[in-house]
């Protein structure tokens, strides 16, 4: 029998014919555990500053989820992304970057929306909090780097600098310019610092400045990675005739109207954050401005830029892990195998069940590190780094299983933004330091002994009221092990035994943070007497710790709790 071939039975409708993913939905309505942060973090807020803030986090997920979800897919494709023009028609040599109109135009919607700059903003009448700025930085990364969330982070720590160390001069001239509504510059803040011989050794760079009569200086050198060259930049230099590392400001165009010394070589062929570009820079007499002292450049770099971008790391990396739940999710209703829904195989469930575990408890430590920040904690010394080493590499591992999830679906880039989100996890574990790097810094400040003091006290606090609720005795008791350990770790290994296993110590500071902290999470809910999902979230989570990631589950844990598994899916 012959079949028209529109009438083939091959082509008929099946079970992901109606998969549409998520585009069109709003990513905060969508999250319960961003709006617990929301809420817990702005308790003592005016009614009218925490309903301002909650309209404008709230419109902003409607944003990523719309119009800046598809216009993150349009500048993620070959002809898109941004490229160099060294020279305009009349063969004047300009180093521009050039991008599509579609990632300039997911800048401008972000920009004026305020997601860095809502204190620049006249009508906006409240504190722009830490809460309220890095829920939006969380919410912006559902969607992949997009050529925004990395040059956001750099113009986030770039605003900062210059209102805590910049000149009158400078912050009269260039605030406006990266935080001003209305500039036209949408996240064009830079950020040269790594050379070739150095690396994350700052210290090691060779690039050098000269102090000119007019009190600027002169660069000479070049810059390995210059991430989002744009308008204005922050960069290191050894000061002539010293080893001093001082860290200063430069803008394109220099006063007079001139291109300023650089020479942008090519564009950087990364594997991913590929919708802003990175390129190498040789620095031919850069005119430049010393920023802060110039003899605590180091300091200033790390204490203003390098921190905020840690921080963004954490939250992106925690945004990027976010959606690639929301997507096996949303995937799983809408797939069958075998003759039944893959959400009745209890294999996938547990899978999905141990990723909205770990991007959960991970959305909680990262808001409570953000809140440590805002009110100059200690402890925030240890947890920065700690998140940005744990968050970008929890990321990579989700990113991937969601990706298995979706099967060969998950590889193709035009059906999900898995594999972007994949890839941008990638580049988060190696921005602003390497494991090895990071983890050194969070051991760095888990043997100061004010800052550790600081770090066991936020611990007690967050578990005091622990032992009032015997549902927690056995999360108690894992977490009060893993302390054991960590104590013993710090006061009775060796120098040598703790550099080697740094980042085993890293894993086990984070562990105890994440229990701690959701110990406290139940027992808010209890005390309050309100309904809690977060036992079972601080049981699932306590589970894996106690057998490992892909132990076996025991048929007495909350992973054979139908409950349990219906809470965790429902986040």
């Amino acid at each position: 029998m012959s079949h028209h071939i529109s009438e083939h039975p091959s082509l008929q409708p099946f079970d992901i014919s109606e998969y549409k993913g998520l585009r069109g939905k709003n990513f905060y309505d969508m999250d319960p555990a961003l709006q617990r942060m929301v809420e817990r973090y702005s308790e003592t807020y005016s009614p009218s500053h925490k309903q301002a803030m909650v309209d404008h986090i709230r419109k902003y997920g409607e944003l990523v989820g719309g119009i800046l979800d598809e216009l993150t897919e349009e500048c993620h494709k070959e002809g898109k992304y941004g490229e160099v023009i060294k020279y305009d028609r009349t063969g004047k040599r300009i180093d521009f970057v050039k991008y599509s109109e579609e990632q300039k135009l997911a800048r401008k919607i972000s920009y004026d929306h305020g997601v860095v700059n809502l204190d620049f903003h006249p009508e906006w009448k409240y504190d722009f909090t830490h809460i309220h700025r890095y829920a939006l930085t969380y919410l912006m990364n559902l969607n992949g780097e997009g050529g925004v969330a990395c040059p956001l982070a750099m113009t986030d720590g770039m605003i900062l600098a210059l209102k805590k160390i910049g000149t009158e001069e400078q912050k009269k001239k260039y605030l406006p310019l990266i935080a001003g509504k209305g500039s036209e510059s949408h996240f064009m803040a830079g950020q040269y610092v790594t050379e070739r011989v150095g690396g994350s050794n700052v210290s090691a760079n060779r690039t050098i400045a000269k102090k000119l009569p007019n009190g600027k200086w002169e660069l000479t050198g070049e810059k390995w990675f210059c991430s989002n060259p744009g308008d204005l930049w922050v960069t290191t230099a050894k000061m002539e005739g010293t080893n001093t590392v001082g860290m200063f400001l430069v803008p394109r165009i220099k006063e007079n109207g001139e291109l300023n010394g650089h020479h942008i070589l090519r564009k950087k062929d990364i594997i991913g954050s590929r919708g802003k570009i990175t390129v190498e820079i040789i620095y031919d007499r850069v005119e430049a401005e010393e920023f802060g002292r110039p003899g605590h450049g180091l300091v200033n770099l790390i204490r203003y830029i390098i921190k905020t971008s840690r921080l963004h790391v954490g939250l992106g990396s925690c945004g990027n892990a976010r959606r690639s739940v929301m997507e096996a999710s949303e995937y799983a209703k809408f797939r069958t195998a075998y003759g039944k829904k893959i959400l009745e195989f209890p294999s996938f469930v547990k899978t999905l069940a141990e990723m909205q575990i770990l991007q959960t408890t991970n959305s909680f430590v990262n808001f409570r590190s953000v809140h440590l920040t805002e009110i100059s904690h200690d402890a925030a010394e240890i947890t920065v780094p700690l998140l940005k080493y744990k968050s970008s590499s929890q990321a990579s591992y989700i990113t991937q299983k969601a990706i298995l999830t979706l099967g060969g679906n998950g590889i193709i880039g035009d059906f999900s933004p898995l594999p972007r989100l994949h890839n941008d996890s990638i580049i988060n574990e190696t921005w602003e330091g390497t494991h090895l790097i990071i983890t050194d810094h969070c051991l760095h400040a888990l043997q100061k002994p004010k800052v550790y003091l600081a770090f066991q006290s936020l611990l007690d606090e967050l578990t005091a009221h622990v032992g009032e609720i015997s549902e927690l005795n056995t999360v108690n008791t894992i977490f009060q092990e893993k302390r054991k350990e960590l104590t013993h770790c710090l006061k009775e290994e060796s120098k040598d035994w703790k550099d080697m296993n740094r980042v085993y110590i890293a894993d086990l500071t984070y562990q105890v943070f994440v229990l701690a902290e959701l110990i406290e999470q139940t027992v808010h809910d209890v005390k309050a007497k309100l309904p809690t999902k977060y036992l079972y979230l601080a049981k699932g989570y306590a589970e894996m710790v106690r057998d490992g990631m892909e132990a076996p589950r025991k048929k007495d844990g909350v992973f054979f709790d139908p409950k349990a598994l219906e809470t965790f899916l429902s986040f």
